[in-house]
């Protein structure tokens, strides 16, 4: 049990951890060399526990959130009406029937008794014309076939930039809810209840509806801000510019797995013969399903600082203590707050410093969410891909998370260890 005797143990300054990957072994023996040991798998509490839940939940959110875009090549195709009259044999869109005469023009033969007979191009413009596509529910393919909601390319357009925008407003907000429940209560609030709309997204059956449940998935973003600060407050000034860059890169890589594993996980249900329709719909369902199980994780095996939870502190110091005077010091210092939530944003806002991070977060951050939500489906279309191996080929710009930013913070650490900064 964590408790006031080993704030400052070895490798402990004030409570708050001092290493990340490694730290000095006692006695000089370790299992990274002679004189260090390998720290990064400590699940302990609450120092270990609190960094492995919360990047591991930023991933989960990650993936949730971008879990619609590798698949849009199928969710934009036409919805399937394989009972309408010109889906049937005799139909117009059959082998011999009017549709199809008039879209193979000098192609159609009327010899042919077999598709099979046609070249696979000239089939092709049968599984992509608008009408006859809606005929043929397990055809895939870019352009190909049905099983969507109907999507054209300004619809798609719109559906990607609302995926980030409630990002923006929930990370305004959801800080200073943090510095007053507490990191615990906000992280498995947010998991809990926005996996619903992630459960959603699998039974959209409109435009509208895509739209609405990909504006509310993007409230998943704000889970950045409180895994910067659940680490903040669990490591020291030392190493807390790699803490916070590795959990939060580990959790950006969620955008890069989701664009790999959706197309994967769509393919294994084709596999498994299901139509284009229920095989997108169920590969939607497991990453909120994920999210659920995390928030659950977070809320019972966590603890929101090295001290205890906020709830708890607050009642300890309300017994021992006269109230703290309201002028800001205690959150520029990082100490848990002891006013209203809203003290935090008036301190940040007041900063120029805040305002020269956001340009800079926006140029960089805000072009990888745009990228991330776009790049399956150009490489599709570009290249003329398949859906998953355009979900693979674009999910390399996400995936270079996994180092890239852990590199950043530990840039950041040795920058403010020379010159304070």
């Amino acid at each position: 049990v964590w408790s006031e005797d080993h704030w400052d143990r070895p490798g402990y300054v004030n409570g708050k951890r001092d290493h990340l990957f490694v730290k000095p072994a006692v006695n000089g023996g370790g299992n990274c060399g002679t004189n260090y040991k390998f720290t990064l798998l400590n699940c302990n509490r609450p120092h270990g526990r609190a960094f492995h839940v919360a990047w591991f939940a930023f991933f989960a959110c990650f993936i949730m959130w971008f879990a619609i875009p590798p698949l849009m090549v199928t969710i934009k195709k036409p919805k399937c009406d394989a009972d309408a009259d010109f889906c049937q044999p005799q139909g117009a869109c059959s082998i011999s029937g009017s549709r199809t005469q008039e879209i193979l023009a000098g192609d159609y033969n009327a010899e042919y008794t077999d598709w099979s007979e046609y070249t696979d191009k000239v089939y092709d413009k049968i599984l992509k014309d608008k009408t006859c596509a809606k005929c043929y529910p397990y055809q895939k393919g870019n352009g190909k076939g049905c099983g969507g909601i109907g999507l054209s390319k300004n619809q798609i357009l719109v559906s990607n930039v609302v995926s980030v925008s409630g990002t923006i407003i929930v990370r305004v907000l959801i800080g200073p809810l943090a510095d007053w429940i507490g990191v615990r209560y906000t992280y498995s609030a947010l998991l809990v209840m926005f996996s619903v709309p992630g459960f959603l997204a699998s039974t959209v059956t409109t435009y509208e509806g895509l739209v609405v449940v990909r504006l509310f998935i993007s409230l998943v973003g704000g889970s950045f801000v409180i895994t910067q600060l659940w680490t903040t407050v669990m490591f020291h000034s030392n190493v807390v510019g790699l803490a916070n860059a590795t959990s939060a890169g580990w959790g950006n890589l969620g955008g890069g797995a989701a664009l790999a594993i959706m197309g994967a996980v769509f393919n294994a249900m084709k596999n498994g013969g299901m139509t284009n329709d229920q095989a997108w719909r169920r590969s939607l369902a497991w990453p909120p399903a994920v999210l659920l199980a995390t928030g659950l994780v977070a809320f019972f095996f966590t603890d929101d600082c090295p001290f205890g939870n906020y709830g708890e502190m607050k009642k300890r110091k309300a017994e021992t203590q006269a109230p703290a005077v309201d002028d800001g010091s205690d959150l520029q210092g990082g100490a848990e707050p002891v006013s209203v939530a809203g003290r935090s944003l008036k301190v940040a806002a007041a900063n120029w410093r805040t305002w020269v991070l956001f340009l800079v977060y926006a140029f960089s951050f805000g072009v990888e969410l745009v990228v991330n939500g776009n790049i399956a489906l150009y490489f599709s279309n570009a290249f003329d891909l398949s859906q998953g191996d355009g979900g693979l080929a674009g999910s390399l710009f996400g995936l270079f998370n996994v180092f890239a930013r852990s590199l950043g913070g530990w840039m950041s650490d040795k920058f403010n260890e020379h010159w304070g900064v």
